[in-house]
């Protein structure tokens, strides 16, 4: 993510709401599904924002960890997880993980409308990143704009999904797909529109 963007969630940190799309919300909730929350899993969420989701995984699982490299974003996220003992969050990428969460077993990623923000070349390094981090039969579920049609003939549909052509950069589904399998994943893909979907991919 480039210093532009971080600026930006920054700024927009204080009143920031996952839900304020309501594809994304809608995006978020089948990418939770997919993920299938257990009791023994330790769970990261790359691009958390102000931690809602994962906060609302807590009573799911055994620990969860997010991180975001909006400073801002994390430090309400912390306020957000006060009483969820076993959800820590800290200052980090898919690109660059810190090192805080390098040994502490987690076995599932998710992402929601964050990794739209890279370039293709970004998204490459993190999808293929975060999968070497993961054991075998780890998951990485990644919900987010992606095209799996011509953006240009869905313009009606770019203010429901949040998609601003001037600032954001998803990809064709087939080349995230393409990623996905390169890193070492086999992908399942959901299509929720032509601008939206969800990936899940296991490790093989």
């Amino acid at each position: 993510m480039t210093n532009k963007h971080v600026d930006r969630f920054n700024l927009a940190a204080q009143d920031y709401k996952t839900d304020r799309c309501p594809v994304r919300a809608q995006c978020a909730q089948k990418a939770l599904d997919l993920l299938e929350p257990r009791i023994e899993d330790v769970i990261l969420d790359v691009g958390c924002g102000p931690g809602t989701q994962i906060v609302n995984l807590s009573q799911l699982i055994k620990s969860g960890y997010g991180i975001d490299p909006a400073e801002q974003m994390i430090r309400r996220a912390k306020q957000s997880a006060v009483n969820c003992p076993n959800i820590t969050f800290y200052v980090g990428s898919a690109e660059i993980l810190p090192q805080q969460i390098h040994h502490v077993g987690i076995n599932k990623i998710f992402s929601n409308y964050a990794l739209h923000h890279l370039s293709d070349t970004a998204k490459r390094h993190s999808i293929r990143n975060l999968a070497s981090f993961l054991p075998d039969n780890g998951m990485i579920v990644l919900g987010d704009l992606m095209f799996s049609d011509n953006p240009d003939k869905h313009k009606a549909l770019f203010d429901i999904v949040g998609y601003g052509p001037d600032c954001d950069t998803p990809s064709q589904l087939s080349l995230l797909e393409d990623m996905f399998i390169e890193a070492g994943l086999s992908p399942r893909t959901h299509i929720l529109n032509p601008l939206v979907a969800v990936i899940v991919g296991k490790k093989t």
